[in-house]
């Protein structure tokens, strides 16, 4: 009979264990699996807008719009965006910010589609 129970106690104990975690896994992240799957994306895509601009700057001695960008040829964007953000790349002779914004940001939750930028030091920054 003690057997039995302490298989119990301890089936609770780690099933307790296993949402109190998941669920702090989920609310920490900032949304669901495919949110963060969705972010790493927009990471990844952003990452390549900087690698393009510093292409450019070595060819042309200054950074360049996005539109620019896709008209010389160094970066192709998919448009529209699968995970539903848009691009835009504030330019100036001395440096770049990329920032990717979610539609659904502005009314939402922000930290479920957080902005998310790059600039010339080529570092990802979240923010809302």
């Amino acid at each position: 009979m003690r057997v039995l129970i302490s298989i119990v106690v301890t089936a609770a104990v780690a099933l307790g264990m296993y949402f109190f975690f998941l669920r702090s896994a989920l609310s920490g992240s900032g949304g669901s699996p495919a949110q963060m799957i969705s972010t790493t994306s927009v990471q990844m895509q952003l990452v390549s807008i900087a690698q393009a601009e510093r292409m450019y700057y070595v060819q042309n001695s200054t950074y360049a719009t996005l539109d620019d960008l896709a008209s010389s040829g160094t970066l192709t964007l998919k448009t529209p965006d699968p995970d539903g953000y848009t691009y835009a790349v504030d330019a100036s002779p001395s440096g770049f910010k990329a920032t990717a914004r979610h539609a659904d940001a502005v009314g939402g939750n922000p930290a479920s589609y957080p902005v998310i930028s790059i600039d010339q030091t080529m570092q990802v920054q979240r923010g809302n």
